[in-house]
């Protein structure tokens, strides 16, 4: 059954979480927007974690054949493979299997939720939230 946990307009959906063994977090961010993907990615590393980012689905699969990260953090809305899409072909590869997905996204969360957990989502956290509510939400998903 899964566990909801909120912050302001953040959730936790599952109860997956990946345990890191005191390396530094390897984030993925995927956003077609690639000046959102770079903040994000530079608000994450300025954090301390090893972070990089994909401007498409097929991008982010093509940099896991050389870096698997502990996380993606997974925009919904995008060109070709759409968030849901990826995050069904992540869960079908070995070595992202276990790790954790985020949907970071505008779409409202009651949008995302039904098709998100279905995709193998992880938990949901909306655009616009300061940086930190996500880094709160990923904290509670590794260990």
């Amino acid at each position: 059954m899964p566990v909801t946990l909120h912050s302001p307009h953040c959730a936790l959906w599952t109860n997956r979480s990946v345990d890191v063994n005191h390396e530094q977090w390897r984030m993925l961010v995927v956003d077609d927007n690639a000046s959102s993907a770079e903040a994000l990615s530079a608000a994450l590393a300025s954090d301390g974690c090893d972070t990089r980012f994909a401007l498409s689905g097929v991008d982010a699969l093509r940099a896991i054949d050389v870096w698997v990260p502990h996380v993606v953090i997974l925009d919904i809305t995008m060109p070709e493979h759409d968030g849901y899409a990826t995050a069904r072909v992540l869960r079908r590869i070995g070595r992202t299997r276990d790790a954790v997905i985020i949907a970071f996204t505008a779409l409202g969360e009651e949008i995302v939720r039904v098709e998100g957990l279905h995709s193998g989502f992880d938990g949901y956290c909306q655009k616009g939230n300061p940086p930190t509510a996500l880094v709160d939400l990923i904290r509670r998903l590794i260990h």
